[in-house]
């Protein structure tokens, strides 16, 4: 198990298609508003539009989804590089054509895009379009929805539902001041919509992973987005949607799910077929918004040279490259010993590379300068903890805890020495607190689409023998995972245990489905303990 990519892609026909316009390099600018932490080399009148206008597309998608749930008080960081390759080069490992990505660390929930600079020649189907169409902000705001779909609607969702969600929303566009069209086909997708290739409707609905569909991702996400454009002009078929998406949610077979809401797939994909003729935005005025105003800050030299390693303290590293990373930001930090940016980046980068007397080190300059700071505290508990081993007295531990405890108690939405501390207990040994315990739970509540933190607490009820609340923790995964037949499992789990190696942010776990399986056989009465297997179902055989 690992964290959730979701990427977007960009396919080599389309790649030679669009036009770059990469900017002039400049300085790094943060804007902080109520939701969102942005990072950008935009001048700061850009900034201040782009981080304003996700605040506006924020307050729609929750507004036409009719969510009533408090927003989460974790702001998500975007970090918005020069261009595509600058990208693909965030990430640990080579890789190209990823346009965006969404994930989330123990620091938050995060998202990588590129400036409004890309634009392709190819004329839009839509008369109110440009034939130059900038592709930034439909990145952006995708990406955004992978977040705001695991964070406020956290349930089981099929690839393509996933997906199509992603683009019928993340094609908003914004033509004129409080003007909103919503339901533009992603002009990617187009050629795909309306071309011979297809995929059957049954075989897109019963797809549980974008593996289930082969060769067809592309056809996957604009056959996704096709159906829940229907079912957003449709009202029948939308509450059939509606129907489909709960019972895939509570475990209903993905064939079942489809036949009971939709009824005849096969109708229902002629139906499909025939929508793609009617592809229409809808055009809505907008009441004007007000945020207020929004700090920006323009990151000093120093702080320009940090920036590509907090990107990659969230999107990963190579853990070969850690001591090399170490000594570089050393030697940007050594003609500003007192930044506070590069005492954190530092001393996270030394305890990520075992070197953890450096970090405690590290991090108590940093609290020298600033005692309340979040990633100070965490980093010198990691330290001190690193420094311990199974054999070290009790008060040893519990004095090695208590940066964790501090910084938990300074702010109520610290995901990161919640997760420390729980671990703690791990790594001496012993079964965690009920405090400790408590504290995961607070982290997984602030951040429930993080896979690492749903399997430690579904792991940690199960070892005090609540299994209930443990399935209920896990199976949300556990219904949406793709485990594949026995050899594409063991070819995952190889390849799964080669990257928590290499990488940074990479768990090696064991699959959500795996262990739902067993946790259904402990409440079952079919596991065997001593043996370690699940016994066979008599029930189901009689």
């Amino acid at each position: 198990m690992t964290r959730n990519f979701r990427p977007l892609t960009i396919t080599a026909a389309l790649a030679a298609t669009l036009l770059f316009s990469a900017p002039a390099h400049a300085n790094w600018r943060v804007a902080e508003t109520d939701h969102f932490i942005m990072y950008s080399e935009a001048p700061e009148d850009e900034l201040v539009e782009t981080v304003t206008r996700m605040e506006t597309f924020d307050t729609l998608v929750r507004a036409l989804t009719n969510n009533t749930r408090a927003p989460s008080p974790v702001k998500v960081t975007m970090f918005e590089v020069s261009d595509v390759d600058a990208v693909n080069a965030t990430f640990p490992y080579p890789s190209s054509g990823v346009g965006g990505y969404y994930s989330s660390t123990p620091e938050g929930p995060f998202l990588v895009t590129f400036r409004n600079v890309m634009r392709t020649g190819t004329k839009s189907l839509f008369k109110s379009s440009r034939n130059s169409y900038d592709w930034g902000p439909e990145v952006r705001q995708h990406e955004y929805l992978h977040h705001y779909m695991y964070q406020y609607f956290n349930a089981n969702y099929p690839s393509w539902y996933s997906e199509g969600f992603a683009e019928y929303y993340g094609t908003m566009a914004f033509p004129e001041e409080n003007v909103v069209e919503i339901g533009h086909a992603p002009y990617f997708r187009i050629d795909t919509i309306r071309g011979t290739a297809w995929l059957p409707v049954e075989k897109l609905l019963t797809a549980k992973s974008y593996a289930d569909v082969g060769p067809d991702v592309g056809q996957l996400y604009a056959e996704g987005w096709l159906l829940t454009h229907l079912a957003g002009q449709d009202a029948e078929r939308g509450r059939q949607l509606q129907q489909y998406l709960a019972a895939v949610a509570n475990g209903t077979p993905y064939d079942r799910a489809a036949t009971d809401a939709f009824g005849d797939l096969d109708a229902l994909d002629k139906e499909l077929r025939q929508h793609r003729k009617n592809i229409a935005a809808t055009r809505l005025s907008l009441k004007p918004m007000d945020f207020g105003d929004v700090p920006v800050r323009e990151l000093n030299e120093v702080e320009n040279k940090l920036m590509r390693y907090r990107i990659r303290l969230y999107s990963g590293m190579a853990v070969k490259d850690l001591r090399q990373l170490v000594s570089a930001v050393r030697d940007i930090r050594s003609s500003a010993p007192d930044n506070v940016m590069g005492l954190e980046i530092q001393s996270q980068l030394e305890n990520l590379a075992g070197m953890h007397v450096d970090a405690a080190r590290t991090a108590e300059e940093l609290l020298q300068l600033d005692p309340s700071n979040l990633t100070g505290l965490t980093e010198k508990g990691k330290a001190l903890v690193g420094q311990l081993d199974r054999g070290s007295s009790e008060s040893d531990w519990a004095s090695a805890r208590q940066p964790f405890v501090k910084a938990a108690s300074l702010s109520e939405i610290a995901i990161a020495p919640r997760l420390a501390l729980f671990e703690s207990f791990h790594d001496q040994g012993t079964q965690p607190s009920l405090d400790a315990q408590n504290r995961l739970v607070e982290a997984f509540e602030l951040l429930p689409q993080n896979e690492e933190i749903r399997y430690l607490l579904a792991r940690d009820f199960e070892e005090r023998d609540m299994i209930e609340d443990a399935i209920a923790i896990i199976e949300p995964a556990a219904f949406g995972s793709f485990d594949g037949d026995e050899s594409e499992k063991r070819r995952r789990g190889k390849a799964m245990a080669e990257y928590a190696e290499k990488y940074t942010n990479i768990e090696n776990y064991e699959t959500p489905g795996d262990m739902l399986k067993r946790l259904n056989a402990k409440q079952d009465g079919r596991w065997d303990a001593q043996t370690a297997t699940i016994m066979p179902d008599e029930s189901a055989t009689n």
